[in-house]
């Protein structure tokens, strides 16, 4: 399969050539100088884009060089979403053989929490007959490790969350998938985040110009779980800035609403290792939570193993210790406090990044699991309350299920959400019942079938 891009939307011309050097070597190719910005593309017309079919195992050395961070000084000399280098890929989807579209990755520079410069990567896929629309799907990886970031799980071919990335590219869609959790694993770090995620934007809309850096390119977020986390991150900074990104509206399915009270809830139960890792990341990116005196032996044995565990593999079948070692154990058991969650500084990292704390300028697509293990209704619905409050419309709808089902059963209705978006139509506002039937004082709800 071959087909042919317009030479206006193709990418940077060496891409082109490194791409036939790849399918030739079977290997991974890299285009511009290490720590030099990617000039603007020129393309030679009628060059056709292959996509092969990607069965080469990763080669560390050449990931390594890649992904490495440019100089401190290089990257202050760059301005957000800049590119620094980037590689065609042959990209695998989850237990297929390949998928159907040009794929390509790019390291651009972003920001992490504390506003410090650092390198970013990303995965650019491009339909055979791409439209003027970009969706930013923030993968789930939730991950201590790289090796389950999504730039390495679609070269794997363990990225699990390609089916709905592929209902995306099956749309004309272009597909940007980031590393939203930075060059450090910074897990629900959400600041760190949502740099990742609007850099990352601007950076493919430099790469593929014509196409997604044009006047009516309309963008959309979407995420589920860890993913929706960073995508209302990504939204919720994206209303605080002045630029040109036209975010259309962010679909976002189960995600952690409040953080402490997802840790106070989780805390001893079968997803407690979720709450581990959740200290664990968030203290890559706030060095303030000191791990060194708040954990003990047995804490910092605990470390050790999570630093190179992710739920996102342990989802698609490979044993990770982090649901099955730490499943119903209790932090406390691994500090040297009491209760970690009284500790003021994780008290105010955590609330630092509980998200609705800050108002959308686009609608809000937000749908929930009935029986969601992790995040329990009572904080669905003050997260909903809290964008409402802020003037968010809000379209929630409750699913059916805990936290898996919902991520597949309300799929086509994220999509359908992002179609009328791009075409500019207006969204059913829930908010006026949100506010009315869900107030803390009466504590009505809708069940999961009305909204």
């Amino acid at each position: 399969m071959t087909p042919r891009l317009p030479a206006r939307w193709r990418p940077p011309g060496g891409v082109l050539a490194a791409l036939a050097a790849l399918v030739a070597l079977g290997g991974c190719v890299h285009g511009a100088l290490p720590d030099a910005a990617v000039p603007s593309p020129t393309i030679t017309p009628g060059l056709a884009i292959a996509y092969p079919a990607g069965r080469t195992p990763l080669i560390e050395a050449a990931e390594t060089a890649f992904r490495r961070q440019p100089t401190r000084a290089r990257l202050e000399s760059l301005p957000p979403g800049a590119l620094i280098r980037y590689r065609p890929i042959a990209a695998r989807a989850y237990r297929l053989s390949h998928v159907q579209a040009g794929a390509w990755q790019f390291v651009y520079r972003s920001t992490d929490a504390h506003g410090t410069p650092v390198a970013d990567t990303a995965t650019l896929l491009i339909p055979p007959a791409p439209a003027h629309r970009l969706v930013a799907y923030q993968v789930a990886y939730d991950a201590l490790n790289r090796r389950c970031a999504p730039s390495r799980e679609i070269l794997n071919g363990t990225m699990i969350e390609q089916w709905f990335v592929s209902k995306a590219l099956a749309r004309g869609w272009p597909v940007l998938l980031t590393d939203h959790e930075g060059p450090d694993l910074a897990y629900l770090a959400g600041h760190n985040a949502a740099h990742a995620v609007l850099d990352g934007i601007r950076a493919a809309r430099t790469f593929m110009p014509g196409l997604l850096d044009a006047v009516d390119t309309r963008i959309g977020l979407w995420g589920y779980s860890g993913g929706a986390f960073a995508s209302l991150w990504a939204a919720q900074q994206a209303a605080r800035q002045d630029d040109d990104l036209l975010i259309a509206g962010v679909a976002a399915g189960g995600p952690p609403a409040d953080l402490l009270a997802s840790a106070r809830h989780i805390d001893g139960s079968g997803f407690a290792g979720v709450y581990f890792q959740a200290v664990l990341g968030l203290a890559r990116a706030h060095p303030e939570i000191d791990l060194d005196t708040l954990l003990n032996d047995r804490g910092r044995t605990m470390r050790a193993r999570l630093s190179q565990s992710c739920l996102g593999q342990e989802l698609a079948g490979v044993r990770d210790p982090l649901l099955s070692g730490y499943s119903f154990k209790h932090m406390h058991d691994y500090t040297t406090v009491d209760d970690l969650l009284t500790v003021p500084a994780v008290r105010r990292v955590a609330s630092a990044n509980r998200l609705g704390e800050q108002p959308l300028a686009v609608p809000l697509y937000y749908y929930q699991g009935w029986f969601d293990p992790l995040t329990p209704r009572d904080q669905a619905r003050a997260l909903a309350r809290r964008y409402c409050a802020h003037g968010t419309a809000v379209r929630f709808d409750w699913a059916l299920g805990g936290h898996l089902l919902p991520a597949i059963s309300h799929a086509d209705k994220a999509l359908a959400f992002l179609a009328a978006r791009f075409a500019d139509r207006p969204v059913d506002d829930g908010c006026a019942a949100i506010l009315s039937r869900w107030s803390p004082t009466t504590g009505t709800h809708a069940g999961p079938n009305r909204r």
